[in-house]
């Protein structure tokens, strides 16, 4: 078929591609008190754990943090945002 052109489209489209070591990646829905602290924050991939079926993921914090893929979704990259290191 056709390519998808930019836009809502593409972006739904990465939205479903699987997560890999080394995207970025935005917590959400976690629904315990301390889980709760994390929706919303952005971080990158480390690892793929199998054992236990989470990512390792780095928020900037001291430690990573072990998270199941239903908990996070692919940062999209806006027009505004996508003047990040490594971009330029």
């Amino acid at each position: 078929g056709p390519a998808p052109a930019p836009g809502p489209a593409a972006a739904a489209a990465m939205a479903k591609e699987p997560l890999r070591p080394g995207d970025r990646v935005e917590v959400y829905g976690l629904q315990s008190q301390a889980g709760k602290m994390l929706n919303g924050k952005t971080g990158t991939i480390k690892k793929f754990d199998g054992d236990k079926g989470r990512y390792q993921v780095d928020l900037g914090t001291a430690s990573l943090h072990s998270l199941k893929p239903e908990n996070l979704r692919h940062v999209i990259p806006s027009s505004t945002t996508f003047v990040e290191s490594g971009y330029s």
